[in-house]
């Protein structure tokens, strides 16, 4: 659970035995709210339709009374800084907490107004959730196509396969399937489209450092600070001016992350150089399973010399420049969607506490919302 959104890529699942035992109390149905009490602390989201599920034990199952309040209405309260400042503080101590007791839950103070207006309030921040989350996964879709591309024409070979059966490589005009071999030949890295021999990764790439940056130097700016685990914060000056690609070399070992605008990675990451097209370095670096070359059983590690030594496929320069031809289309429509997707949700943000404290008026908040959308 993030942001009040939950995230099913990675599930995790009991038998039917101890799902039985968990739901005695209460079993989760749709309009739910699922709140975590601890690790991390103050979470919500809405259980949504048609999900046979359970509570897990750091976390706590919410049934909201519909007479009293509208359940995403209460999804967005609990998100509101003032609730999660309550969630944040002990009661009558001044410090912070590291969980949440159940009677500090019960206690907590949500601002409540007429179910009309709660479902409005709802209503417009939820089609900003909803306009969020399909932006998200038009990226997704656009991701995995370029992907699918690059195992397709780099990975299982399939035009030099349909080339060397007289075949026409499936939609792929007659110029383009010119460019690749119409055969194999053997090498160390197996077979291989002939003319493509392996060659050392270091021939196409430079894995620079980053530099140290502490979160006290750090000024207020736009520019995305990365560590291995992502954005970590914003600076005022980027130390890379040009795209590239971040790879994590402490802590989250081998992590990828594509960035067009000016950042500064920390010294936990590497940044790419490169002469060769960004997209198909990305794309090719996602096959290496550099996560999996961690070199510290203490603090997980990734040395560039041994990345350096891998040997991938030397595909022509003509046949990488067709594919960055394709997939920098498709990088575009992903940063547009990146961008609206953070526009939107620097507007949730700024309209979520005022939507719920009633210092903005519905129709105000609604013209603010077709603004963004125009």
């Amino acid at each position: 659970m993030k942001n009040g959104q939950l995230d099913l890529s990675e599930k995790s699942y009991t038998d039917h035995k101890h799902y039985l035992i968990r739901i005695r109390r209460a079993r989760p149905q749709y309009g739910d709210l699922i709140f975590t009490r601890e690790a991390p602390m103050g979470e919500v989201c809405m259980v949504p339709e048609d999900l046979e599920c359970c509570v897990g034990q750091r976390q706590v199952l919410l049934r909201p009374d519909p007479e009293k309040v509208h359940p995403r209405y209460l999804l967005y309260a609990i998100q509101s800084p003032e609730v999660q400042h309550e969630i944040s503080w002990s009661e009558g101590t001044g410090s912070t907490v590291s969980n949440v007791r159940i009677p500090v839950l019960k206690s907590l103070k949500i601002p409540v107004r007429s179910i009309s207006e709660q479902v409005q309030a709802a209503s417009l921040l939820g089609a900003l959730d909803d306009r969020i989350a399909l932006l998200r996964e038009t990226n997704a879709t656009l991701e995995a196509i370029a992907q699918a591309l690059f195992k397709s024409w780099f990975v299982d070979f399939d035009p030099v396969r349909a080339r060397q059966q007289g075949l026409a490589p499936e939609g792929m005009d007659e110029a383009t399937a010119a460019l690749f071999p119409d055969g194999f030949e053997e090498s160390e890295l197996g077979l291989l489209p002939k003319g493509w021999g392996p060659i050392r990764l270091d021939s196409i790439l430079e894995l620079a450092y980053g530099k140290a940056l502490k979160a006290d130097d750090r000024k207020q700016g736009d520019v995305p600070v990365y560590g291995s685990g992502g954005i970590t914060g914003r600076h005022d000056a980027p130390l890379v001016n040009a795209p590239s690609v971040v790879v994590g070399r402490k802590g989250t070992v081998g992590s990828l992350y594509w960035e067009s605008r000016p950042f500064f990675p920390i010294d936990t990451v590497f940044y790419v150089k490169t002469s060769k097209p960004l997209s198909y370095i990305y794309y090719l670096l996602q096959t290496l399973g550099l996560s999996e070359m961690n070199t510290d059983a203490a603090v997980p590690g990734l040395n560039r010399e041994n990345v350096y030594r891998l040997k991938v496929p030397g595909a022509t320069t003509k046949v990488i420049a067709v594919f960055d031809d394709v997939v920098c289309h498709l990088r575009t429509l992903m940063d547009h969607n990146t961008f609206q997707a953070q526009t939107l949700s620097t507007l949730r943000d700024t309209l979520l506490p005022r939507l719920i404290s009633g210092q903005l008026r519905l129709p105000e908040a609604e013209s603010r919302l077709e603004e963004a959308a125009a």
